[in-house]
């Protein structure tokens, strides 16, 4: 049985521009420690896999970690992200990989994301995101 193309869509550049943004703001609000900024782009039904491989259910959750995350264990963290690549099964859907180079006082790592990004009213919103530690 041959196995299906799934990524058939193509990528315009105002999608692409977008989906690039969403990596970026979740940069921007890790970096000035506003949980408001960094949850900003997930869905009321979000699910989220953080590194340590807890999974999050629910942006009222991801907000809560976020908040005691960012004042506590990453709060002298800062995060650059670079966006490595947009693939989309389909005009609202989207999967998005990305890096962030994480800069700590015990020292630098990074980790790798997959975000699923779609489409409502005109607008990209993360509904679920898995995010895991590289090891180099």
């Amino acid at each position: 049985m041959p196995r299906p193309d799934v990524h058939t869509t193509p990528v315009g550049e105002h999608d692409l521009a977008e989906l690039q943004a969403l990596v970026l703001e979740l940069q921007e609000g890790f970096n000035r420690k506003e949980a408001r900024v960094l949850d900003r782009p997930f869905a009321a039904d979000a699910v989220v896999v953080v590194p340590d491989g807890t999974m999050i259910r629910g942006w009222d959750e991801l907000f809560a970690y976020h908040t005691a995350r960012l004042a506590t264990a990453a709060s002298t963290w800062k995060m650059r992200s670079e966006t490595l690549s947009v693939v989309m099964p389909g005009p609202d859907t989207a999967v998005v990989h990305f890096r962030q180079e994480m800069t700590t006082p015990n020292g630098d790592f990074a980790n790798h994301g997959t975000a699923v990004a779609v489409r409502r009213d005109g607008r990209w919103w993360i509904g679920a995101l898995h995010n895991t530690n590289v090891v180099e």
